[in-house]
C-alpha cells in the first residue's frame, strides 16, 4: 500500500511539473521577467521534490532495500521468539519443544519436584516433558506403558482392595496409592479429583507419575491412543 502510494505522488509531482513548464512554454509572451524567474524557480524546485522522490522509492524498495528490511525483520522476530520461549507454558515455548499441548497441574508423584506444585506439561509426537522453574524434565514415550486418569475414589478402592493394605499401597500406580489412601479418612470435601498418571519402565521396573488434573479439561488429551502404545515395545513378564 505504501509503494502504491508512493508511486501516486511521484506521478503526480511529475504531471505539476510537466503542466507548470509546458504553461510557462505557452504563455511566454504574457509572462515578464519576474514571472518567468518565478516560474523557473517553481519548475526547478518541483523537479528537485520529483527526483528526491524518486530516489527514495528506490532506496526503499530496491532489492537489496527490500532483502535488508526482510533481514531486521527476521530478527526481530527471532529475538522476540527468543525472549518469550523462555517463558514457561507460552506458545513460543510450545514451538521450542515442538509441543502440540501444554496444559497447568499440580504435581502428586513421582517427579523430583515438591508434591503440590504447579508444573507445566508438554505434549510432544515423541515425549513428554515436565517442567517447574528451572527444572525440565523428559519422558521418552517408547518407555511409557501406559497412559491413564483415575480419580481419587478409584484410586482409594484400588488401594483399599489391594492386599497387604497400605504396604501395598505403594504399588497401586505408585506412590499416587498411599498419597490418596492415607488422605481418604482425612478428606471433607465432596469433590472429585482426577489424577494423569504416566506409566513407565525404568531399570527392569515400572514407575509413575501422577498429576492432579481435576480443573484440567485438556488432560484427557493426554492418552494412549494418540501417543499410539500399542506399537511400543512388549513386555514379557514371567510370575
Amino acid at each position: 500500500m505504501k509503494r502504491i502510494l508512493h508511486l501516486i505522488i511521484i506521478s503526480l509531482v511529475g504531471i505539476y511539473f510537466l503542466y507548470g513548464l509546458s504553461s510557462t512554454f505557452l504563455n511566454t509572451k504574457g509572462y515578464n521577467g519576474a514571472d518567468i524567474i518565478i516560474s523557473a524557480i517553481v519548475s526547478v524546485l518541483v523537479a528537485l521534490f520529483g527526483g528526491f522522490l524518486i530516489l527514495l522509492y528506490g532506496r526503499t524498495y530496491s532489492a537489496e532495500a527490500i532483502k535488508a528490511r526482510k533481514q531486521r525483520e527476521a530478527n526481530r522476530k527471532r529475538e522476540q521468539f527468543d525472549a518469550e520461549s523462555k517463558v514457561l507454558g507460552s506458545r513460543a515455548r510450545q514451538q521450542l519443544f515442538n509441543a502440540d499441548l501444554c496444559i497447568k497441574v499440580k504435581h502428586t508423584a513421582g517427579l523430583p519436584i515438591a508434591e503440590g506444585a504447579e508444573i507445566f506439561v508438554y505434549r510432544c509426537t515423541d515425549k513428554v516433558i515436565f517442567e517447574r522453574g528451572q527444572d525440565t524434565i523428559e519422558l521418552e514415550i517408547n518407555k511409557v506403558t501406559d497412559i491413564l486418569i483415575k480419580t481419587d475414589v478409584e484410586i482409594q478402592k484400588s488401594w483399599v482392595s489391594s492386599a497387604g493394605g497400605a504396604i501395598a499401597g505403594d504399588n497401586v500406580f505408585g506412590s499416587l496409592g498411599a498419597i490418596i489412601g492415607g488422605r481418604a479418612k482425612e478428606k471433607t470435601s465432596t469433590v472429585i479429583e482426577k489424577y494423569l498418571i504416566f506409566a513407565y519402565e525404568k531399570n527392569d521396573g515400572q514407575k509413575y507419575i501422577s498429576l492432579e488434573v481435576t480443573n484440567e479439561p485438556n488432560a484427557n488429551l493426554f492418552n494412549s491412543n494418540y501417543y499410539n502404545l500399542s506399537n511400543n515395545e512388549r513386555r514379557f513378564t514371567s510370575l
